[in-house]
């Protein structure tokens, strides 16, 4: 039988093997898209200003809670040398956004630098509020669970408790018809 050879010759061999038939070194992993794009849009935000995505993130701060709970930005519009703000407003809140119209586009102004709109203009509709805003206490605690009596004791304000009481109703009337 032949000895095997001492650990530390067995280590040196197997190492001097290894760096002699090393392959090609990893490739580098992608670079990120965000940087990617971060070096396209920054050029671009620079000029042209920022978006109604920003505005309406930063909507609440830029016109107050009390006007962001009525309105939300809809469009920026750019013809000639006029920057226009479209703000939908819901109900007569749009007076209101008119009212503070000089207020709200200095607000915007100091947000969007000197691309800034220079118009308001104010179309009535439903406003679209962040969903954190829209979703009360008690839209939270309504589930489909609930029983009939239970939708039908609830003060009928959020449009999931009306649709639950109109399905009821139509469930009650149906049984009533077949006889159940």
């Amino acid at each position: 039988m032949t000895r095997k050879p001492p650990s530390s010759t067995v280590e040196a061999a197997a190492n001097a093997y290894i760096q002699a038939r090393r392959g090609r070194a990893a490739i580098r992993p992608a670079p990120s898209a965000g940087i990617a794009a971060e070096k396209v849009l920054r050029p671009l935000a620079r000029r042209f200003g920022v978006g109604v995505e920003q505005l309406r993130e930063h909507w609440p701060e830029i016109v107050g809670s009390r006007l962001a709970q009525w309105s939300s930005p809809e469009a920026l519009q750019r013809s000639g040398g006029i920057h226009t703000l479209v703000i939908r407003a819901r109900g007569p809140a749009g007076a209101v956004i008119q009212a503070e119209s000089r207020k709200i586009l200095e607000r915007v102004g100091t947000f969007s630098g000197k691309q800034a709109p220079t118009r308001i203009r104010v179309i009535q509709g439903a406003a679209q509020a962040p969903a954190a805003r829209t979703r009360s206490a008690a839209n939270d605690k309504m589930t489909r669970q609930q029983s009939s009596s239970q939708v039908s004791e609830t003060v009928e304000t959020s449009a999931e408790a009306r649709l639950l009481s109109a399905l009821d109703r139509m469930s009650r009337s149906i049984k009533a018809r077949d006889g159940h």
